[in-house]
């Protein structure tokens, strides 16, 4: 049974009272925040973001450095290129490409550069991805970077949630999105076509259609720089489950027999590289979960596979990159990063020993097409991020870049430690402060969802602004999350709650250790991890002094009526299902706000451009609580922006410093 929602008015953001709530929102925000020191605070986080002495991480192509740069003056950003010498020599020569801002006049929008895609062996032709507002839904353009131009009559697309993919340089994969009837209910595509250069999508060869109920479609092309390039189809019939096919000289569709939830992550040598997510049994063999295979692949049909690496209990396997004769891949060892590479040779696959990295997070910032070097990125809490250049083939590692330190991390600790969840489980979290005591102000972040594991990583903003000043940060690796293989699995559907347990586990072993107390702790997460703690909030609101919780789900009974809610089922359960429906209510924060508890004070957040997460979700939790407590709610939800904040600088500073300003008066600093 169905019951009146007070607040479903706030579902449309043209309506007279989501209008009236944001208005007032907005008032409530300057006056509570807006402080002298709130405002040095932005001008002081802003010049971080544009200080030019930032590591300009690039895509090199033959040669060149490819970087997008933010400035005062260019708020939305150029694309520019120096020649990759001046780049090593660090006196790059820079030359302006294009400024974002000139495509709103084209386009008639307020447009955001979301990706630039090279074609690798012509990279002066690329795709403009240029979103509206900072939104999922895109424009595509054809721009040719030699003459400073769109392409006239190139490939260029309306705004939708579009995949487009080079296939050659006169061809591309198209995903279209623009129009009802190409979408999944989902709202993403279900139809691949293969365009050729001038034709329009009615001449186009029509490749994959996917059924409605499906959640998305994708094609791209590998090139394998030891033999012939392969086209591939994913066709996801659930988040994590999807179909693979070859398409063929005639351009037809042929499944491959794979694992549902396996993931292709390569393509070299001929053969498939593939991340198992469950055990396999294949013939007399058997692979295990998280392992890496190399899976041979002729004319569609699949033959022998080899084990390149299967994982321990404390490890996972992150991100895999190729080369032309080698294969490497991040790992995550007990939440921190390591490499390992693999050389393919004599027929067969071979491990490489690698120099050695510090501990923390190893990012694979970029590979030049043709070559056996990669771009890797270090850093964890305390150490500033460090560029190198790794020739695989003499295993030479050499230093592009240091980014100067942006925090007196003197007398500053880090520590590993283990919570004990509900059920007996470990939970890892990382703890960084000067001080333990029950008085000092504590930031605990999570996210534990959608198999994404959050790693050390050099925190220069809030360094400065809170570590600096005494208070401490707690990095969470609740289960849901990517850390470890079976993590996720271990928190989805019927046990999305065990997330929400390990988060209070983490909080209760601070406490109970002494390194801080109820009052001076705040929990915050951002899409999934503001769904966890909006509902530890709800389950435990005595456990924290305050809650920031930013572009959230929150309404888990109608998320799959929302925007790309449906494509989630298959992570939080279907709230059509009877059984599924009593476990989400119990679940669901904006269903477990109760007015007869005393919640502490929370800063909400959401982006009226956000088509991934609706803003309802952030709006009708706020509304709800802002009832009860008027005085201790607040919400932050600027026009753009979208799910993942990308607009400007300025905005990033701005929500920032409102942050910082809540957490000092809340939790203390």
């Amino acid at each position: 049974m169905t019951t009146h929602d007070p607040y479903s008015a706030l579902e449309r953001l043209d309506s007279p009272e989501t209008q009236a709530l944001l208005a007032k929102a907005r008032q409530k925000v300057q006056a509570a925040f807006h402080s002298a020191e709130f405002h040095r605070t932005k001008a002081e986080i802003l010049a971080q973001l544009q200080d030019e002495r930032q590591i300009p991480f690039c895509q090199e192509h033959r040669a060149r450095m490819y970087h997008f740069h933010q400035s005062a003056e260019f708020p939305k950003g150029l694309y520019r290129v120096c020649s990759a010498s001046s780049y090593r020599a660090g006196l790059p020569e820079w030359e302006v490409l294009f400024s974002v801002a000139d495509f709103d006049a084209l386009l008639g929008d307020d447009v955001y550069l979301d990706g630039v895609s090279h074609y690798v062996e012509r990279p002066e032709k690329t795709l403009l991805t240029l979103s509206s507002a900072g939104s999922d839904s895109a424009y595509t353009l054809e721009f040719d970077l030699n003459k400073k131009a769109v392409v006239d009559g190139g490939f260029h697309f309306p705004l939708g949630k579009n995949h487009v993919a080079w296939r050659d340089e006169d061809s591309v994969w198209l995903c279209p999105a623009w129009d009802e009837r190409q979408l999944t209910d989902s709202g993403y595509p279900r139809q691949v076509w293969l365009m050729r250069r001038g034709q329009s999508l009615a001449e186009a060869v029509p490749v994959y259609e996917m059924a409605a109920d499906g959640v998305m479609v994708n094609a791209w092309r590998y090139l394998d720089a030891q033999g012939a390039p392969l086209d591939l189809v994913e066709a996801n019939t659930s988040f994590f489950h999807k179909d693979y096919f070859y398409v063929n000289a005639q351009n037809e569709a042929v499944p491959l027999a794979l694992p549902s939830d396996s993931e292709v992550v390569g393509y070299l040598a001929g053969q498939l590289l593939l991340h198992l997510k469950s055990d396999w049994q294949r013939s007399k063999q058997k692979y295990g979960a998280g392992c890496l295979l190399a899976v041979k692949l002729n004319k569609g049909e699949l033959g022998e596979a080899q084990c390149l690496f299967a994982p321990n209990p404390q490890q996972a396997l992150e991100l895999i990159e190729t080369t032309r004769k080698f294969v490497i891949a991040s790992l995550l060892d007990n939440v921190s990063g390591s490499l390992k590479a693999w050389k393919w040779e004599h027929g067969a696959w071979t491990e490489q020993a690698l120099p050695v990295f510090p501990k923390g997070a190893i990012e694979l910032a970029d590979q030049p097409w043709g070559g056996d070097t990669v771009h890797l990125a270090a850093s964890d809490f305390v150490t500033p991020l460090t560029l190198y250049s790794l020739d695989l083939n003499v295993m030479e590692l050499t230093v592009l870049r240091k980014q100067p330190a942006q925090f007196d991390a003197q007398g500053i600790d880090v520590q590993q430690r283990f919570a004990e969840s509900a059920d007996g489980t470990r939970i890892p979290y990382y703890w960084v402060g000067k001080q333990k005591s029950p008085d000092t102000p504590t930031l605990v972040y999570c996210y534990g969802g959608f198999d994404v594991p959050e790693l050390p990583h050099y925190m220069g903003t809030i360094g400065k602004h809170w570590l600096e000043r005494g208070g401490a940060f707690v990095l969470a690796n609740i289960r849901g999350g990517g850390e470890f293989v079976g993590w996720h699995e271990a928190a989805m559907r019927r046990n999305k709650h065990k997330s929400v347990d390990d988060l209070l586990a983490v909080i209760a072993d601070l406490h109970a250790h002494g390194y801080t107390s109820a009052p001076h702790t705040a929990i915050q997460g951002g899409s999934n991890g503001g769904l966890i703690v909006a509902s530890a909030f709800c389950r435990q609101p005595a456990r924290i002094g305050a809650l920031v919780c930013e572009v959230p789900l929150t309404d888990m009974l109608r998320y799959t009526e929302l925007y790309a809610g449906a494509s989630w089922v298959e992570e939080y359960g279907d709230p059509a299902d009877p059984k599924m429906h009593e476990y989400l209510a119990q679940f669901s924060p904006y269903h477990q706000l109760s007015g007869s508890l005393h919640y502490p004070p929370a800063f909400i957040t959401t982006s009226l451009a956000d088509d991934r997460v609706h803003p309802a979700h952030a709006l009708k939790f706020y509304a709800k609580l802002a009832a009860a407590q008027p005085d201790t709610t607040w919400l932050y939800a600027p026009e753009t922006g979208g799910h993942t904040g990308n607009g400007t600088q300025e905005q990033s500073a701005d929500e920032l410093a409102c942050l910082l300003a809540f957490l000092r008066q809340t939790i203390g600093s």
